[in-house]
């Protein structure tokens, strides 16, 4: 499903809080081993992708760890929860809950 139905034309749909935590080294791309050398450039950048698929979700939170990869919460899972915990609260205090 994730090559055959990309769900980012969906993102503006997303109509419960949400909170991307995301390593801006990460260069995770589905389908980057198959691909040719012109695409294999294009994709992955979610220091890009994390900032756009912020502004997709309508009020969404995004944390962005500049020197993490793809497994923030491995690499450096105390600052990660800090922050999970940090901006659960935000998002439950905006949820009026």
């Amino acid at each position: 499903m994730i090559i055959s139905q990309p769900v980012f034309y969906e993102f503006g749909n997303i109509s419960v809080p949400s909170l991307l935590l995301i390593g801006a080294k990460d260069n995770t791309a589905i389908g980057k081993a198959w691909s040719p050398p012109e695409v294999v450039q294009r994709i992955g950048h979610y220091s890009e992708l994390g900032p756009e698929t912020a502004r997709a979700i309508p009020g969404s939170i995004l944390v962005m760890f500049p020197d993490l990869g793809h497994a923030p919460q491995i690499q450096d899972p105390e600052r990660f929860h800090a922050a999970l915990l940090k901006n659960l609260e935000t998002l439950r205090r905006s949820a009026g809950q």
